[in-house]
């Protein structure tokens, strides 16, 4: 129930814009339409995030497989390269 209630509550913080990191978010393909409507709503807000909408990718992924993870997050900012599974939000 508090996982329901905070992606519902979902806000971007008011200093989120200024934020000068690479990010790439990520989000399962089969989630909710909040989930990647809030995807959607980060990237907008914030030029340096990179958002992925990823097919079969389960909660904990990155800490499960953190070497594919991993380059998957350093391809998207080093060299722009994106599975062929994977769809970008712009």
């Amino acid at each position: 129930m508090k996982i329901l209630k905070e992606n519902v509550s979902f806000t971007i913080p008011k200093s989120f814009e200024s934020s000068s990191s690479n990010i790439v978010a990520t989000v399962e393909e089969s989630k909710r339409k909040i989930m990647k409507d809030s995807l959607t709503e980060i990237i907008k807000n914030n030029p340096n995030y990179k958002g992925i909408i990823v097919p079969k990718i389960s909660p904990g992924n990155s800490l499960a497989n953190l070497n594919s993870f991993n380059n998957l997050v350093k391809n998207r900012i080093e060299r722009d390269i994106l599975p062929k599974e994977a769809t970008e939000v712009n």
